[in-house]
């Protein structure tokens, strides 16, 4: 039996900069409502510890952030979304008096600087999903046109891309985090193919886009998946998380080692192990360390229950 921890383990730095800034936001406002302006895809246990401090995830569309503003009593303290937020959000924060925690992520900082360095003279595509929060802010702070590729309609896309001459010279492309390796592969080839002689330059900088992305290269039908978090029954939103509900797979939630003992293990079974970081690096060592003895020791009649 091989065992393999997936590094790194933990949330992305994108979860855990908001989780950061929510217990400092709730420890300078003990008393105060608070609001996370921006929902969180497939952010489970994120948004079981928001709702422990007594943070509100509101859950709407980007397009609407503006008109949930204007509505909102100034009283409550905002933490907007890490996943981005724009200069005309911010402005309006400001202008109705709201003590506000601005958190967007450095990567989508980053892509907005990239965006905006290349000064309409790169041909630029983001490939994602449009109606996204990143989508939106990228769209707003970027000071000239580039083609968004919205991997639910490529169609779209694909009279833009050829119609502005992209084939003739360089094409940097961006990704969005919530992508999967399938989407990414898929995306690409689709875009080579409509630009058979542009050269093709990607830039990926959301740690967790690569993260995904690999584990999609590196996990193979019927593996065996122990998630490794202090929140039971979270396979549902662990599975969502990483892309795998169309992997053949058999999977478990776990948080101590006594779990893992429960599980008989095929003799030639391979062993991924995740862990979302609600639990202490010692205990991922410590399941580590076991399923690693045990593979050593065990006999050829051992099954997976």
């Amino acid at each position: 039996m091989e065992t393999i921890l997936i590094q790194p383990y933990g949330y992305s730095t994108l979860l855990q900069n908001l989780l950061n800034t929510a217990h400092k936001v709730r420890s300078i406002f003990p008393g105060e409502k608070i609001i996370l302006l921006g929902g969180l895809l497939n952010a489970g246990p994120v948004k079981t510890e928001l709702k422990a401090l007594g943070i509100d995830v509101i859950d709407i569309p980007y397009l609407g952030f503006n008109d949930f503003i204007k509505k909102l009593n100034n009283d409550v303290v905002v933490i907007t979304s890490a996943y981005g937020c724009s200069r005309s959000t911010l402005n309006l924060l400001k202008k109705y008096n709201f003590r506000f925690f601005e958190t967007t992520s450095i990567s989508i900082k980053e892509k907005i600087s990239f965006i905006n360095n290349s000064k309409g003279k790169l041909n630029l595509i983001f490939v994602g999903n449009t109606n996204t929060i990143e989508a939106g802010v990228l769209s707003e702070e970027a000071k000239f046109s580039f083609v968004f590729y919205d991997v639910n309609n490529p169609s779209k896309a694909k009279s833009i891309i050829t119609s502005n001459k992209f084939n003739k010279s360089k094409t940097h492309i961006l990704y969005q985090s919530e992508l999967t390796g399938s989407n990414f592969d898929e995306s690409l080839s689709y875009i080579k193919n409509l630009l058979p002689a542009a050269t093709i330059e990607s830039k990926i900088s959301d740690e967790n886009f690569e993260r995904k992305y690999n584990l999609d290269k590196t996990i193979q039908d019927y593996d065996t998946v122990l998630f490794i978090s202090s929140n039971k029954k979270q396979d549902k939103y662990l599975l969502e998380y990483y892309h795998l509900t169309t992997k053949k797979i058999l999977y478990a939630t776990v948080s101590t080692v006594e779990d893992v003992m429960s599980i008989n293990f095929k003799e030639k079974s391979r062993v991924l192990l995740l862990a979302d970081g609600s639990v202490q690096d010692y205990t991922v060592r410590e399941i580590y360390n076991y399923l690693t003895y045990k593979s050593l020791s065990a006999s050829s009649h051992d099954q997976l229950l």
